[in-house]
């Protein structure tokens, strides 16, 4: 009895080992990019051709910019270039990390306006919803993999679908939080919001 309680036991530990180190590789897997410093990150991004950075967006924006910006905290003048360095405003968070990837915009001019003035200028197929669950079920109906630009009543940043799951990605105002990639359904800005404005990001 004991020989066979002793056989499990080392069963179920071998199983959760070989779970972690599943879930550590297929981190890697998803963001190799913070093992180089962001500024050379940068670099291997504008030597892309623009076919490969149409690609390369999602997961641009899904995986190695929360690995490198999450936890860069939040404030209403935040303006920095370099994450984990000062401050990033919500509006700054969105047009420098699309800046860096190349997008062609007035990065400082969009990032003081309100949400609707940048997802016109950025989107393509621009939706409005006063329910949250509309916004949810709009983002289920469409392909996965895709980068949406949100508006929220006094808030913004981006919207990113794997499979069924749906995640937020921005500079969190509430307690100041900065810069994190949360589930949707857990995140309490975008749950706060009264209105929706939503956009496929372009490029």
């Amino acid at each position: 009895m004991k020989y066979l309680l002793g056989l499990v036991f080392l069963i179920v530990i071998g199983c959760n080992k070989s779970k972690v180190e599943s879930e550590e590789n297929l981190s890697t897997e998803k963001s190799e990019a913070k093992k180089i410093p962001y500024k050379e990150f940068l670099t291997s991004i504008n030597r892309k051709s623009r076919d490969e950075k149409k690609n390369y967006l999602f997961k641009y924006i899904n995986y190695d910019i929360p690995g490198y910006w999450t936890s860069t905290p939040w404030s209403f003048n935040g303006t920095s270039r370099e994450p984990q360095k000062g401050t990033i405003a919500c509006g700054y968070f969105v047009t420098n990390t699309l800046t860096d990837f190349g997008f062609d915009i007035n990065r400082t001019y969009l990032a003081q306006q309100a949400s609707s003035i940048m997802i016109k200028k950025l989107c393509k197929d621009i939706k409005y919803f006063s329910k949250r669950q509309d916004l949810d079920n709009y983002i289920l109906s469409k392909d996965k993999n895709q980068v949406y630009l949100v508006g929220l009543d006094f808030h913004t940043g981006f919207i990113t679908r794997e499979n069924k799951d749906t995640y937020f990605i921005h500079s969190n105002y509430i307690n100041n939080k900065g810069v994190v990639k949360e589930l949707t359904k857990n995140s309490q800005a975008l749950n706060a919001s009264k209105t929706f404005m939503i956009g496929t990001l372009n490029y």
